[in-house]
């Protein structure tokens, strides 16, 4: 079984993922871990930033002597990386403002990523990227342990879809703040 859990940063991918892993008895890939271990970085207008290229680069032949595993992160949705199946997780943009507040984002990447989850930016990545429809799994008023069944079961069943969050109207409304 492989694994991908990815969706825009402070939807609980953390969280599920090692639960996930747990429960499945599988090994999991926390791609932060993976960055920081294996030093991927590039200096981007004075900030850290991740070297996509190189990551790819080093991952998948990590992964291909692996068996089975879950990979974990953001990242997860820019460049394919061979699975089973392929989850986002979502979360409602007035949730996620304050898990990210409480990360203490500064208020551009704090945007930045509500605006990632207003347009399904993850979504639409992994369509492109793997060329098939994700399973979305709306994480706003669930528990990791919640989850983790509901995609236990997803599995199980071979599901096509889970949920369909819609965040057309939040969108809207951020635009119209923004001047836009």
């Amino acid at each position: 079984m492989r694994i991908i859990i990815t969706g825009t940063p402070g939807t609980g991918k953390t969280k599920v993922g090692r639960l996930l892993a747990k429960k499945a008895r599988l090994p999991l890939v926390d791609i932060k871990e993976f960055v920081n271990e294996n030093r991927i970085f590039k200096k981007e207008k004075g900030e850290k930033t991740v070297d996509v290229a190189i990551l790819k680069k080093k991952l998948l032949p990590h992964l291909s002597r692996l068996p089975a595993y879950i990979v974990e992160g953001h990242l997860a949705c820019e460049f394919r990386i061979p699975a089973d199946f392929v989850f986002v997780l979502r979360t409602h943009p007035k949730k996620l403002k304050q898990r990210l507040a409480k990360r203490k984002y500064s208020k551009a990447k704090l945007e930045d990523n509500l605006l990632s989850e207003m347009l399904d930016y993850c979504v639409q990545r992994v369509e492109l990227v793997y060329g098939t429809a994700p399973l979305e799994l709306d994480t706003t008023k669930r528990t990791a342990g919640v989850c983790v069944e509901k995609m236990l079961r997803a599995m199980k069943a071979k599901k096509k879809k889970l949920d369909a969050p819609d965040y057309t109207s939040e969108l809207q409304s951020f635009l119209r703040l923004h001047g836009g």
